[in-house]
């Protein structure tokens, strides 16, 4: 199985430490043209911000401008320069930095479930359906890595197999997986 996931570095971490950009990156795939005024649509900010935060997304080597499909020059066009992100904070990654992306992942996700729950009702039944569930369960360290092991497994194996096989109109959806897991501290 090839793995097409880009390891973040520390600028690009620091890139994405935004709700907004999480949420831009989310829509983009490398290879496919995206305006301005179509991510400031689908989100629902102005194109103004929109703008800023691909400039601050391009700095970082996240996306790049690139000409439109239709020839149109007026038109500010954008694609992702890079495979599916990964972010792995370890020993040499800065507090401030990790914190920061982890305070925006938590509002990006929570914003997303919200999104979802407003809008649940007005989807097709099948997309009606959503899965929430939280446990404080009892591990060693040696079971809690076993743990985290397996769900990335799980999780691979629909990002990395099945997901990467669909395409945007191919009657498939984006959806968001979240994996949170950590030694709890009342």
């Amino acid at each position: 199985m090839q793995d097409n996931r880009h390891h973040a570095d520390l600028t690009q971490l620091r890139a994405v430490s935004h709700p907004t950009r999480i949420r831009i990156m989310n829509i983009m795939e490398p290879g496919t043209a995206c305006t301005v005024g179509d991510i400031a649509e689908r989100i629902g900010e102005s194109a103004g911000t929109i703008s800023y935060h691909l400039r601050q997304l391009a700095k970082a080597g996240l996306v790049e401008q690139v000409p439109s499909p239709d020839g149109d020059a007026r038109k500010s066009c954008w694609q992702a320069s890079t495979p599916k992100l990964v972010v792995n904070a370890d020993s040499d990654t800065d507090q401030a930095s990790v914190e920061a992306l982890a305070q925006s992942a938590s509002t990006a996700a929570t914003e997303a479930r919200l999104r979802y729950y407003r809008a649940e009702s007005s989807l097709p039944e099948p997309w009606q359906h959503s899965l929430d569930s939280m446990s404080i369960i009892r591990l060693t360290d040696a079971e809690f890595s076993q743990m985290q092991q397996e769900l990335l497994a799980v999780a691979d194996k629909w990002i990395n197999t099945v997901g990467d096989r669909h395409t945007e109109g191919d009657g498939s959806e984006q959806v968001m997986v979240t994996l949170s897991a950590f030694r709890y501290l009342a």
